[in-house]
């Protein structure tokens, strides 16, 4: 399987992370280990929903088309 660019996926990941709900996230840091797990499950299943639409490709595949986004309108223009 190819590599996905450690900038393209970390980008990916922060905007998703910065879209997850505030109460999955409050709950990471909860008391309680199971309020602390159902935030980790549901913030895992958050970024499978959100980079499914991630293709990798590999190098022999780069004939000027770029990535496609994962977040379409997150990253719109401005304006």
């Amino acid at each position: 399987m190819p590599r996905i660019a450690d900038e393209i996926l970390f980008t990916h990941i922060e905007v998703a992370l910065a879209v997850a709900s505030e109460a999955t996230l409050v709950g990471l840091g909860a008391d309680d280990p199971r309020t602390q797990r159902n935030a980790r499950v549901d913030l895992a299943r958050h970024l499978v929903e959100r980079m499914q639409g991630l293709e990798i490709e590999g190098e022999g595949n780069a004939g000027g088309s770029s990535q496609p986004t994962l977040f379409p309108g997150d990253l719109s223009p401005i304006g």
